[in-house]
């Protein structure tokens, strides 16, 4: 089976609020969301198809009628406030993870039926996007940056060991990086929040694991890397197992990108 992916882009506004609260308890949960006039983002729509390869065409499906049938349906979306421009956010708040759900409701029935829908991603942003495949439940992702120093440096092997296994990573004062950790979530929307988790709890959360590397020396300043190399294996480690513990069972998948070209990942759904 082979999977093929498009990106598509819309704009739209939304805003998040629930008429049977109060504005205290909407601001209490939305924040800024609440905004009576709605905010706007520029969406990135990713849709990816499964299916075995045309013989002939040595296609899954040609893209040209994958973007007629995605743009017809984004056509609905693109330039409106979904709130109060589409008849599906009347009841329903415009969550990433509720918006994501009613494009699959929308694109998988106009698939042919030698061709599956496999899944959806919608980025509201760069660092904040829902996947969705069909299944009762989406996942959530969000990224985050931090910065910290290390220095490559096995104790169990000597000096000259270290320099050759690990080359300038084991400079003696050590080196340092802008890391990036992509965070996924999974579970059950909440049918009031139309999230599934309280992003500013999630954010909370993450910062107060990530707040014991940002800014510090691994090698020198966390515990946990005083017996261990700080390789990317070892952190990604110890960022899932400080995370699990504060995510209630939540947390599906974590990725680390410590530069562009060295990139790490661990989780229950790899």
């Amino acid at each position: 089976m082979v999977y093929a992916t498009r990106r598509f882009e819309f704009s739209a506004a939304h805003r998040y609020w629930r008429n049977d609260w109060s504005q205290a308890q909407n601001e209490q949960v939305f924040g800024k969301c609440t905004s009576p006039y709605g905010h706007g983002h520029n969406y990135t729509l990713d849709v990816t198809i499964r299916g075995t390869p045309d013989p002939v065409t040595g296609m899954i499906m040609n893209m040209t009628e994958l973007k007629t049938i995605v743009n017809g349906v984004l056509a609905a979306f693109d330039h409106k406030h979904l709130n109060e421009d589409t008849p599906y956010f009347k009841t329903l708040i415009p969550t990433t993870e509720n918006i994501v759900r009613v494009l699959w409701q929308l694109i998988a029935p106009h698939m042919p039926g030698t061709i599956a829908l496999a899944r959806l991603r919608l980025y509201e942003m760069s660092d904040l996007w829902a996947e969705y495949d069909g299944s009762d439940n989406p996942t959530f992702s969000r990224a985050y940056v931090f910065s910290a120093a290390h220095r490559l440096h096995a104790p169990s092997l000597s000096d000259a060991q270290n320099q050759a296994l690990y080359g300038k990573c084991n400079n003696p004062n050590g080196h340092g990086h802008n890391y990036t950790l992509e965070v996924t979530v999974g579970g059950i929307v909440d049918a009031h929040t139309g999230m599934l988790i309280d992003m500013v709890a999630l954010d909370q959360r993450v910062r107060s694991v990530l707040d014991t590397l940002d800014h510090k020396h691994i090698d020198r300043e966390v515990s946990a890397f005083a017996a261990m190399p700080s390789t990317g294996e070892h952190i990604v480690r110890y960022l899932w197992d400080a995370l699990s513990a504060r995510l209630e069972g939540q947390l599906q998948h974590i990725k680390l990108w410590e530069t562009k070209n060295n990139i790490f990942e661990y989780g229950s759904t790899i």
